[in-house]
């Protein structure tokens, strides 16, 4: 009951406090480019920033991530880490309607040159309406070339047979957490070549794993360890709520599971083959850190 009592109460921060700390367009620019600077601060190349089309004040919810793209179409020019942006559609407050209306818009932005790489199922998944409402959303943004990231598996209330194999219906891209997963559909991820998005101080704080879980037996390991070396990748999820950036999360992978730095390279390549945009620089990046590693 520990961990489902915390799990509850990081999902109302989301639902609560977080939405209203930004309440006009001057304070979005300003945490955008905050949240930018901070992961290129941190050594990230490649990023993925998520967020959810709402409206703020007289803003529409385009006006709003128009704003966003405004602030990574100037950064993308000017800096060193490349950005790409997912649309997050809100399973516990969405309706297909608004999926759809989502979906529209990335598409849309994409197609005039936008930073928009795909597009996301997030929110609270406890108490999560039939997903089967937004199948046509994600099967739309799949046909137009849209990438497809699911938070998946996140709790034992969204983790039953029927939702997982939903989901996987869909044709993902990537999955995040990946928690509660059956050992058959966890071969199934594997074999399709779906990426998984890992959270370990998300998960650990949070409770979110099996019998108070510590770090050492996150399921991190099991996916590190497969035979078919998967394309997995380390979250923060959430930085403003666990304080902890990327580099801390490769830290932690290296401390409890024994990641040498040529692993936690091969860590980051396999982090790159399962991003939805163009990876080119950071991949250019990676490849002069390893030759300065080899010939050190």
């Amino acid at each position: 009951m520990q961990g489902d009592w915390l799990t509850l109460r990081f999902f109302g921060h989301f639902n609560t406090y977080l939405y209203k700390l930004i309440s006009d367009l001057p304070s979005l620019i300003l945490a955008t480019r905050a949240v930018l600077q901070a992961f290129q601060d941190d050594g990230v190349a490649y990023f993925e920033l998520r967020t959810t089309p709402r409206s703020i004040g007289s803003h529409s919810p385009e006006d709003v991530i128009r704003a966003v793209l405004n602030v990574i179409d100037e950064w993308n020019a000017h800096e060193r880490m490349s950005v790409g942006l997912i649309l997050s559609i809100d399973q516990a407050k969405h309706d297909s309607a608004t999926a759809m209306r989502i979906v529209d818009m990335a598409t849309t932005l994409q197609k005039e040159g936008k930073a928009v790489v795909g597009v996301d199922l997030c929110g609270d998944p406890h108490n999560v309406p039939d997903v089967t409402i937004f199948r046509s959303a994600f099967q739309t943004a799949k046909q137009r070339g849209l990438g497809v990231v699911l938070h998946y598996a996140e709790v034992p209330a969204s983790s039953t047979r029927p939702v997982l194999e939903e989901m996987l219906a869909w044709n993902p891209d990537r999955l995040g957490h990946v928690i509660h997963v059956p050992l058959d559909l966890r071969r199934q991820i594997i074999e399709r070549g779906i990426s998984v998005e890992l959270c370990l101080t998300c998960n650990v704080l949070a409770g979110m794993l099996p019998s108070k879980a510590s770090f050492d037996e996150h399921h991190f390991g099991e996916w590190w360890r497969a035979t078919d070396q998967p394309r997995l990748s380390l979250g923060t999820d959430d930085v403003g709520v666990f304080g902890s950036m990327s580099s801390e999360e490769y830290l932690l992978a290296a401390k409890h599971f024994g990641l040498s730095r040529r692993d936690l390279i091969k860590l980051s390549r396999c982090a790159l083959s399962g991003s939805l945009g163009d990876a080119r620089r950071a991949i250019a990046t990676l490849d002069r850190f390893e030759q300065s590693l080899q010939s050190s």
